[in-house]
């Protein structure tokens, strides 16, 4: 049966994403000339996870000149308690703008089968969202790639306050757009998080494993499969 909606996960399904918290804080330093030691990077991740209630916060008022300055306060922080200048935080984040979200971003790149799928579903009518475990730059990523305007509805899980496997992540989705469970497809590549919560909200949902060399037994070699697997799901 053809879907009324198909759903995307957005990381590791329709752009491949390449980030840690440490190796990401080290890129920048690198790029601006900062030579800190391996212990100063675990430095880094262990006060991003303490200011997480801060981050998730922030989130919720969907507000990304607030997110911005929380990196760079967290960055100043950092830096003082190495021996360096808060000032240095100015040109991290600009580093982090260049490196994440610049035209030769290190961070994110679309996969090849994306475009063509899209093309292919909205030949035949099928309605798309992105329904992700993602902060509020979700929608900027998908805009580097022209993909945003793609999708009917891109959802990140931090500005709803809430996460797959959870599955009223997708009945939010599903609600706003006025679509039953039952004509919705999900597709991800955590059997967790995108398998299991998109089942538990009454969706069909099939996974994306691009290490496979051919689709079948309900998971996608590659996105382009995905009209030709909806008999799968029946």
């Amino acid at each position: 049966m053809i879907p009324e909606l198909v759903t995307f996960d957005c990381a590791q399904t329709i752009i491949q994403v390449r980030w840690t918290v440490e190796g990401f804080a080290r890129d920048c330093a690198q790029h601006v000339g900062i030579d800190l030691p391996d212990e100063a990077y675990s430095d880094y991740r262990r006060a991003y996870f303490e200011r997480l209630p801060e981050f998730l916060a922030l989130n919720l008022r969907r507000d990304p000149a607030e997110g911005a300055e929380f990196w760079r306060r967290l960055a100043g922080d950092w830096l003082e308690r190495h021996g360096l200048s808060r000032h240095k935080a100015t040109a991290l984040w600009e580093a982090s703008e260049r490196l994440g979200f610049g035209p030769d971003s290190i961070l994110f790149s679309p996969y090849a089968d994306v475009v063509p799928c899209l093309d292919q579903l909205k030949t035949m009518g099928v309605r798309v969202a992105v329904v992700s475990n993602w902060d509020y730059s979700l929608h900027r990523v998908l805009g580097m790639f022209g993909l945003h305007e793609r999708f009917e509805l891109v959802l990140a899980s931090l500005e709803e306050g809430v996460e797959k496997p959870d599955p009223r992540l997708f009945e939010i989705c599903l609600d706003r757009l006025g679509v039953s469970p039952d004509r919705a497809l999900h597709v991800g590549d955590d059997p967790i998080d995108d398998l299991g919560g998109a089942t538990a909200a009454g969706m069909r949902a099939l996974l994306i494993d691009r290490e496979r060399d051919q689709s079948g037994d309900r998971v996608l070699a590659s996105l382009t499969h995905l009209p030709e697997a909806f008999a799968w799901t029946r």
